[in-house]
């Protein structure tokens, strides 16, 4: 089967949760690829826990061309990692600076140990 040169990302989205730290493990970014909910359901030891989307944009033609439609979950501890992972996708730098603009109010293993 061959692929589309410009696939259809209409209905693709890239959606970002934030998992606070807990006694056990450090604050995390959550980007979502290819989701199709403002929730997550995060399997957790002792209990699940939902988060709610905080930002959301189009999945970008390239991640398109990666990730197909299967739906991918990265983590990140920092903002530097999501930034280095943004650069590696070539996406528009006023991305990344919209979602800096969360950096205040949602704190990685970075800003702590700072």
């Amino acid at each position: 089967m061959m692929s589309s040169p410009h696939p259809d990302t209409r209905n693709a989205y890239v959606r970002y949760f934030y998992l606070p730290a807990s006694k056990d493990r450090c604050a995390e970014i959550i980007e979502v690829l290819n989701s199709d909910s403002e929730t997550v359901e995060v399997p957790m030891r002792e209990e699940d826990v939902e988060l709610q989307a905080f930002f959301v944009r189009p999945l970008s033609g390239r991640e398109a061309e990666s990730y197909k439609k299967a739906e991918t979950w990265k983590l990140f501890n920092s903002w530097e990692e999501l930034k280095q992972d943004h650069f590696k996708f070539g996406l528009p730098d006023d991305l990344m600076e919209q979602l800096l603009r969360f950096r205040g109010r949602f704190d990685l293993h970075e800003e702590m140990a700072a």
